[in-house]
């Protein structure tokens, strides 16, 4: 499998059944083995998995139609499990389209239409092949005040001006920024999605309809992970929960099972098909029933239209005049809904990065992300961002191109249109089940071991043999991600992560910045050697590391041995350090060996400095000092 990276312009080639990162359970890429394919058609056509043109017209490849039928049919084996896996992925986005627009308070129509054309859109012009796109909690509890207080047509014009937020993000190159995430709130990331994707499967067990059941979920709403256990819906009676279960069960088995057998089709897509065979084969023929598709919701629909122009769902009569006062109502929805489904979609973005050994593109993802936003707000969608879980099921069924993710797009719009009746056959908790697979795949089961390392005391550590602690602090933001995800939701929780990482890498560095002084042989000059960066965090630590001016020889020099000047805080300290010794009798005053770096943030603002003597180490010869090297009296403070 060839991916681009499109940031650096390096290409990376990658084996389709290369393992996924071993610290994410060890899990591996299923894909289709091309070598099943004859090779005689693989070496005449040349056929890259994942390519799309392979049945146009190339010279000396095509000359009759059998030709075309022969390249096609390679082309179907050789992309066989990019396309099952995309059918999977679709099927498993309906019962969560359908949940999220009743959060959002609109027809599930809606959220269905949205999940093919934020799909299709990302798929072919993010930056992430096997990435999917579609509707997303994350986005429709940012809509649900909007729509509640004005109706669908101020969700579109909201949805659209998020997408044109998020083109900017893009064509600004701004998605570097993800590399600012550390991997604790990554990790944290990925365990508390974990666990969130599986208490919302338990949702399947409520009855619809029934107490609490369609309250408006607000954004970042306390305790929003919980909602089936706390929403006051009625929970099914235990025969139907019984038999869910069973089906839960079944999907799971022939997951595990179904690979040992043939790895022809997913095992997620193979649990599915079981699991509706045994509904309608048996279950309903010795007289009981579970929910299916059907009971949920229609997925029967039209391809839409400009909502501007839409008679059918009636949009054209919901849309606001474009004036001032509507673009005032809907921007801070716009601004919230477009920063979070970029968070979403950068961190997913990373995600699949590490379990592929492949780089992604985050300016070029943020540009189809908006683009799929903008057409899915004109053509009557609520918009979305990255499916997580489903782009997991993705990859983790061989899902590798933007194939698979544009299958799965294609797909579920041929399920509004035409595939309707037999999705409707499918048990709700079969898809339920696929999502408790997803699960498992998304925690890093690893880092629990991680955890109690950093609990135990050394002695117990090298007892046992565990040598895998870190940080306590690293542990301790890891599992306040977790925390905060489940008590809010993912985005404030990668907020909350990244914040505590800055404050415990600040904190931190102002430990490292250390001191060493040295008075030369006649005892009238004075050597301070600072290494360590220089910041607002550690000025004062640093200030407090120097002796009382007024016992010391008035011939100074402060030298910056490994030591940066990073911002405004640490120019201060110099002149702060330059007055404290000049007021106090100093003759000569020195600031040596700056790095380049150093010395041109000072120059920059030079008027500020006037009267203060720094070099920087390309114009001072230090080490040929032989009043520098020859220290006496040498110590050293930190």
């Amino acid at each position: 499998m060839e991916i681009v990276d499109e940031e650096g312009g390096a290409t990376q080639v990658t084996d389709d059944k290369t393992p996924l990162n071993e610290s994410n359970n060890g899990a591996t890429d299923d894909d289709f083995d091309p070598d099943d394919t004859d090779d005689k058609t693989k070496s005449r056509y040349n056929l890259p998995v994942g390519d799309v043109t392979c049945c146009l017209p190339k010279h000396g490849l095509i000359s009759s139609p059998l030709d075309v039928i022969t390249m096609t049919w390679a082309w179907l084996l050789l992309n066989k499990t990019q396309i099952l896996s995309g059918v999977t992925v679709a099927l498993a986005q309906i019962p969560e389209a359908v949940s999220f627009s009743f959060v959002a308070g609109v027809d599930p129509i809606v959220g269905l239409q949205s999940a093919w054309i934020m799909g299709i859109c990302t798929s072919l012009a993010g930056g992430r092949p096997g990435m999917v796109a579609g509707s997303t909690g994350a986005v429709a509890v940012v809509l649900t005040g909007l729509v509640a207080d004005f109706g669908p047509g101020h969700m579109f014009y909201a949805i659209m001006l998020a997408g044109i937020l998020q083109m900017i993000f893009g064509l600004l190159r701004l998605g570097v920024l993800v590399k600012m995430i550390p991997h604790p709130v990554m990790v944290g990331f990925c365990n508390g999605l974990g666990v969130v994707i599986g208490l919302a499967q338990f949702n399947i067990f409520k009855v619809a309809g029934t107490g609490d059941n369609n309250h408006d979920r607000r954004l970042s709403e306390i305790g929003g992970a919980f909602l089936p256990f706390t929403n006051g819906t009625d929970w099914c009676d235990a025969t139907m929960g019984l038999w869910m279960a069973f089906h839960i069960g079944v999907t799971l088995l022939t997951y595990v099972m179904f690979p040992k057998i043939t790895k022809a089709i997913p095992a997620s897509l193979a649990g599915i098909i079981m699991s509706t065979v045994v509904e309608w084969a048996f279950v309903r023929q010795i007289g009981y029933e579970t929910n299916t598709v059907a009971d949920l919701a229609s997925v029967a629909g039209a391809f839409p239209s400009p909502v501007w122009f839409d008679t059918r769902y009636g949009y054209k009569d919901m849309m606001p005049p474009l004036t001032l006062k509507t673009f005032g109502e809907v921007l801070p929805t716009a601004i919230t809904a477009g920063a979070i489904g970029l968070l979403e979609s950068l961190l997913t973005l990373q995600l699949i990065d590490e379990l592929t050994n492949t780089k992604g593109n985050g300016n070029r993802e943020a540009f189809g992300q908006g683009l799929g936003q903008f057409l899915s707000g004109a053509f009557g969608g609520m918009g979305g961002c990255t499916t997580i879980g489903q782009s997991l099921m993705n990859i983790h069924s061989g899902g590798s191109t933007r194939l698979s993710s544009s299958v799965a797009a294609t797909f579920m719009l041929l399920i509004i249109l035409v595939a309707y009746p037999l999705i409707n056959l499918i048990p709700v908790a079969s898809l339920a089940g696929v999502m408790f697979i997803v699960t498992y795949f998304t925690i890093e089961w690893g880092s629990f071991k991680i955890v109690l390392a950093a609990l135990l005391p050394e002695k117990v550590r090298e007892k046992r043999g565990i040598y895998t602690k870190v940080k306590r602090s690293d542990c301790i933001i890891m599992l306040i991600v977790v925390a905060v995800t489940l008590i809010f939701d993912l985005a404030i929780a990668v907020a909350v992560g990244i914040v505590c990482a800055a404050l415990v890498f600040t904190w931190d560095s102002t430990s490292l910045i250390k001191m060493e002084r040295a008075v030369s042989p006649e005892g009238d000059k004075v050597f301070y050697t600072i290494s360590g960066a220089l910041f607002f965090g550690s000025v004062k630590p640093l200030m407090s590391l120097f002796p009382d001016p007024r016992s010391e020889p008035k011939d100074v020099t402060v030298i910056f041995e490994n030591s940066e000047i990073h911002d405004w805080s640490g120019m201060v300290a110099i002149k702060a350090l330059h007055e404290r010794f000049e007021n106090n009798g100093a003759t000569s005053i020195v600031f040596e060996k700056l790095s380049v770096s150093s010395h041109k943030l000072m120059m920059k603002s030079k008027q500020l400095w006037e009267g203060i003597n720094y070099y920087h180490e390309e114009k001072m010869d230090v080490a040929a000092d032989p009043e520098i090297t020859s220290h006496m009296h040498v110590e050293s403070r930190r």
